[in-house]
């Protein structure tokens, strides 16, 4: 049986099999009937998401536990082959090559855990709307406040639908470094931090970070200067996960040049 777990030919399966499941999940994210499901579990955390659609039943549930699934048995895979495998081959050969394959295996590894821990721990709130002034109160104890908008861009272009919006956010037209929201972040009314916002320039105190999505004006009533949508996320694994990252790249560098065979 671990054999067999730690075999390339379950390995093999087991990617062909997720390779299908990621294509059923972009023909069902693509349908009208379950875009709003992917959606809500895009804009949630992971953890949350599963405990609102523990009651409901749906599809896109069913796939997500499918697609655990496969992570979890490609997990298993992994976890075999480097023990039985791998670490056999590095303790035998004693070189550079095998410990730095070794080494990969074990970095991704890591990397996966990290992502696991950014599913469960943290918080994510989505798609929140701010005219400037107004507030927005999170996990009991933080709000966030939108001071002021800078925007020198045409703003009938907001008023657009999302699709035909972006399609006019050239860089001809857009400028992302002259439009701008300055935002405060509080905890229990006291200002822990200020500062500016961008398209593509997050705001961040310590592991939180809030993303501008888009400026925007209501659809109700003549405002002149428009509002933002953002996302506020804290991560506990963000700087971990860049530096695993990084890690891996120069240990697949590294292998690739000790690998390297001259013809």
């Amino acid at each position: 049986m671990v054999k067999f777990l730690s075999s390339m030919r379950f390995a093999f399966w087991l990617l062909i099999t997720i390779i299908i499941w990621f294509f059923m999940g972009v023909i069902l994210a693509k349908s009208d009937t379950y875009y709003n499901d992917f959606k809500s579990m895009s804009n949630m955390l992971t953890i949350d998401w599963l405990e609102n659609e523990a009651i409901n039943i749906s599809l896109v549930l069913i796939w997500f536990l499918g697609l655990c699934l496969i992570a979890f048995l490609l997990a298993i895979n992994f976890i075999f082959c480097s023990w039985n495998n791998l670490l056999k081959i590095s303790l035998n050969r004693k070189n550079i090559r095998a410990f730095l394959l070794l080494s990969l295996h074990f970095m991704f590894v890591i990397i996966m855990a990290f992502h696991l821990g950014a599913m469960i721990f943290g918080f994510k709130y989505s798609d929140i709307e701010l005219m400037p002034g107004d507030s927005y109160s999170f996990e009991n104890q933080y709000s966030v406040k939108l001071d002021s908008v800078h925007y020198t861009d045409d703003t009938s272009v907001l008023k657009l639908k999302f699709k035909e919006m972006r399609d006019h956010q050239t860089k001809d037209k857009f400028h992302y470094q002259d439009n701008y929201a300055r935002i405060s972040l509080y905890q229990n009314e006291e200002l822990l931090e200020d500062g500016i916002m961008k398209m593509l320039m997050p705001f961040h105190y310590e592991n939180i970070r809030i993303s501008m999505i888009q400026f925007y004006l209501p659809k109700k009533g003549n405002f002149q200067t428009p509002g933002v949508k953002i996302n506020i996320v804290k991560d506990l694994f963000a700087e971990a996960f860049f530096i695993s990252y990084a890690i891996e790249i120069v240990l697949l560098l590294s292998f690739v040049i000790f690998t390297w065979r001259k013809r």
